[in-house]
């Protein structure tokens, strides 16, 4: 459940302290407005980070977080009405909530590349890349990396973050960990992959702020593996080396 639907469920309870805040003026949208009217149904705990225009006349977007947990709502000028989805432009045939859904995927994986490293596999000739988020023991990241070399021979490079699919502290946690922590990190991803059990490792490591990295980028929405392009499409699966290339194409295309 997105933050949004937590807001809808406390608001159906308390939408007469919405109304007390919001009716009276008629000020325009604004982070500090919008987080006024919101105080009573989110006990403080979301902040607004940005509020834009949209085309829709009297409209704004609203990106606002929780945690590590980015949303796009959006909300009239006057703070009174809000509602969350996709906002499609018919005509245009584009998604523009996608839109800024991307530009901020591509916004927070740039802020957290720059200062972390991650577990590469990449081709001496490398036209292509792609950042995958994994799990050790998901069966179609499993078929993902069996394909590696495959991957690389089409001139696709594929660098690896860890999101364990049970959490935080959890024997997949731990796996991800004995590969951050392995002397050759590139093999010991390979055996983990294929099923060998390695020894238990601790140094320090980013499992923790990778694991927090998917669930901004929304990696706990799709599952494993997910695949993020360099324009900030958020892709769920697996898919062959072949066809990978091809959606590669298209989204380059689509730009």
């Amino acid at each position: 459940m997105n933050i949004f639907k937590h807001l809808w469920l406390s608001a159906i309870l308390t939408s007469s302290a919405i109304s007390v805040q919001a009716a009276p003026d008629k000020q325009q949208a604004s982070k500090e407005h919008l987080e006024k009217v919101l105080q009573p149904i989110t006990n403080g705990t979301i902040t607004v980070e940005a509020v834009n225009d949209t085309p829709l006349t009297g409209i704004k977007e609203a990106i606002i977080k929780n945690g590590n947990t980015q949303e796009i709502i959006y909300v009239s000028d006057n703070g009174e009405f809000m509602f969350d989805g996709n906002l499609m432009n018919i005509k245009q045939r584009s998604n523009l909530t996608e839109q800024t859904q991307k530009s901020l995927r591509t916004e927070l994986m740039n802020s957290f590349k720059a200062n972390h490293k991650t577990i590469d596999f990449l081709p001496e000739q490398m036209t292509d890349h792609i950042t995958v988020f994994t799990d050790i023991d998901c069966g179609y990241c499993r078929k993902l990396h069996q394909e590696i070399e495959d991957y690389n021979d089409l001139g696709i490079g594929v660098s690896y973050l860890f999101f364990p699919r049970t959490g935080l502290n959890t024997a997949s946690h731990q796996k991800a960990i004995n590969v951050w922590c392995a002397e050759d990190q590139q093999q010991a991803m390979t055996l983990a992959k294929g099923g060998q059990d390695l020894p238990p490792l601790q140094c320090d490591n980013p499992i923790e702020s990778q694991f927090n990295l998917g669930i901004g980028a929304g990696v706990h929405k799709v599952g494993t593996p997910a695949v993020m392009f360099a324009d900030g499409t958020l892709m769920p699966g697996y898919l062959p080396a072949a066809q990978m290339k091809q959606r590669i194409t298209q989204v380059k295309t689509s730009q």
